[in-house]
């Protein structure tokens, strides 16, 4: 099969991914000449991009900074009044640059859980309500 993006000899992918809520599409894949190397995005709650291979097994978590922002700052006319925090629409879009090594088949938006709390000091594992999961977004497959 031809390659017209030439992504098989790249070594990351960058993702232009739309949002509106929950909903989000992928609107552009395109190989870039860069590495991307560690993600820095273990134990931390937010929102990632997962490479996965085809079986659905995760290779790289990349952080989808700025992504689904759901406040804004707003700046009053009167420079004396303090500057609020509003909720918004979760709306917009957002990049990221993922490594995209042979076995990369797919990628996911995932968003991460925040860690869960530690089990009750008996032993016994903590209650389901206080483990929280990681939730896929979307999952799309790369081009190749």
């Amino acid at each position: 099969m031809s390659n017209p993006q030439g992504m098989a000899g790249s070594a990351a992918v960058r993702l232009v991914f739309e949002y509106e809520g929950d909903d989000v599409r992928l609107v552009l894949q395109q190989p870039v000449d860069t590495v991307v190397r560690g993600s820095g995005a273990e134990g931390r709650a937010g929102y990632v991009v997962e490479t996965r291979d085809d079986q659905g097994r995760s290779l790289d978590r990349v952080p989808a900074r700025g992504a689904f922002r759901e406040s804004a700052e707003v700046f009053p006319e009167d420079h004396a009044e303090p500057v609020v925090r509003v909720d918004v629409e979760a709306r917009g879009a957002f990049t990221v640059i993922v490594p995209a090594p042979a076995e990369a088949a797919e990628v996911a938006v995932v968003r991460v859980a925040p860690p869960g709390r530690e089990a009750p000091r008996t032993g016994e594992p903590a209650p389901p309500a206080v483990v929280a999961r990681d939730v896929d977004l979307a999952t799309f497959r790369l081009e190749r």
